[in-house]
């Protein structure tokens, strides 16, 4: 079918928490049927991939992913899109594979005369690298001690300051983005720093990372992406996958069965979805209030190129922004969601035994979404408490300093708090 009335942002936002599944509990069978409907997850090092999927999810249990990624192997954290680390299902990881970013490979293409070894001692090194983890995982010191000492060198500052630090970082970063190796967390959880490198053909000896050429791997893409996001646009998927937006055109146009066109009121844009897709959002009827939270990165924001136009009102297009510095940061931080508009941000209080606080950016808000919303925000207290135990990492998307709390953010905007959601 084709669509020509355009569809309202609004009604845009509040299909987008329905396909989300986060206006209902998922009715899958399980973490990796959710995750091919709603899209590959951010796993950023915190907590992001449990709260994101407690949100969507009813009875979810950390160790219930934990278990799929270390065990089952059915869902594999890999760096890909722009060098974000996602989860993929284990069948999409050719792909993840063949469309992550080729940052440090470029850099050493281009500063090639500036290394100080020469390609043929690199090759070595990457060789010797591989050979040290055939015998299993390691640490990257682990790895130094295992490879010939005369190819480990030092970079000067000119290298160092475009990123690259040293010879042994940059094989390691070379064979990764070839698809050799993979980053490994050490515990077993996806909410820790400490990591080992191992082969991919060890961890994972059924998948070819070699199989896809550019070509249909990006057209695969283009298909999850627009079945999981859309109505979206091509320069959307673009600024996601991190593909040149021509590719990113070939590749949206490659989709079998061919994308359906779709207008948004006020938006000059094509907006694409696939064709039964669009039959739903036209039969779709929101209900009203419907509410969430979700943390920060999660795939909801994620998935779309603007934020502040497409999910907040314009006069608080600034409030779920930490600032560094005095700088804006990019992301926002863990956001409370209505009728698919951001409304608040929250964040963990690890003190005096945690709670959730959060706060809503209008004054007045409607009794009935409030209620839903303190409801919500008590069941994620005690998840965090009882299931996580803290929030660890980036995963309120709050910078070092204090100054980027919501409680300081707040008193920028005067909007009311909510406070110490109750955790028992």
């Amino acid at each position: 079918m084709r669509r020509t009335k355009p569809f309202p942002v609004e009604r845009l936002n509040a299909w987008r928490m329905h396909r989300q599944w986060l206006d209902r509990p998922f009715r899958g069978r399980g973490l990796v049927d959710l995750i091919r409907s709603v899209g590959w997850i951010y796993s950023p090092g915190g907590s992001t991939p449990y709260v994101s999927l407690w949100a969507r999810m009813s009875g979810f249990r950390p160790s219930t992913l934990d278990r799929s990624v270390f065990e089952e192997r059915t869902l594999v954290p890999l760096d890909t899109l722009r060098g974000n680390t996602m989860l993929v299902p284990v069948e999409d990881v050719p792909i993840a594979l063949r469309i992550r970013a080729r940052t440090f490979t470029d850099l050493a293409a281009q500063a090639e005369d500036m290394l100080p070894l020469a390609r043929p001692e690199m090759d070595r090194l990457k060789s010797a690298v591989l050979g040290c983890l055939e015998s299993g995982p390691k640490t990257e010191t682990t790895i130094r001690d295992g490879v010939p000492s005369g190819l480990v060198r030092e970079f000067p500052s000119t290298l160092r300051r475009i990123g690259m630090t040293g010879s042994l970082r940059l094989a390691i970063h070379l064979l990764g983005e070839e698809g050799r190796i993979v980053k490994v967390q050490t515990d077993g959880r996806l909410d820790t720093p400490d990591h080992e490198f191992a082969l991919l053909t060890s961890l994972l000896p059924e998948v070819d990372a070699f199989e896809l050429k550019p070509e249909p791997a990006g057209a695969a893409l283009a298909a999850r992406y627009f079945a999981t996001e859309g109505p979206a646009r091509v320069k959307d998927f673009a600024w996601w996958s991190g593909l040149h937006v021509t590719d990113a055109m070939r590749a949206a146009e490659a989709v079998e069965p061919k994308l359906e066109r779709v207008a948004i009121a006020g938006s000059p844009d094509e907006f694409l979805i696939p064709a039964p897709q669009l039959q739903e959002l036209v039969d779709f009827k929101p209900k009203s209030p419907v509410v969430n939270l979700i943390p920060f990165r999660d795939v909801f924001l994620k998935g779309q190129r603007e934020i502040a136009s497409r999910f907040m009102r314009p006069e608080h297009a600034e409030k779920p922004f930490a600032r560094l510095g005095g700088r804006m940061l990019r992301d926002p931080m863990a956001t409370v969601l209505c009728d698919g508009e951001v409304v608040g941000i929250w964040e963990w209080d690890a003190s005096g035994g945690g709670a959730l606080d959060f706060v809503l950016f209008e004054d007045g808000f409607p009794s009935d979404a409030r209620s839903l919303i303190e409801k919500r925000a008590a069941r994620l207290a005690r998840f965090i408490k009882n299931d996580l135990g803290e929030i660890r990492g980036p995963s309120n998307g709050l910078a070092s300093s204090p100054s980027t709390g919501i409680r300081d953010l707040q008193a920028t905007w005067d909007a009311p708090r909510v406070a110490n959601a109750p955790s028992a």
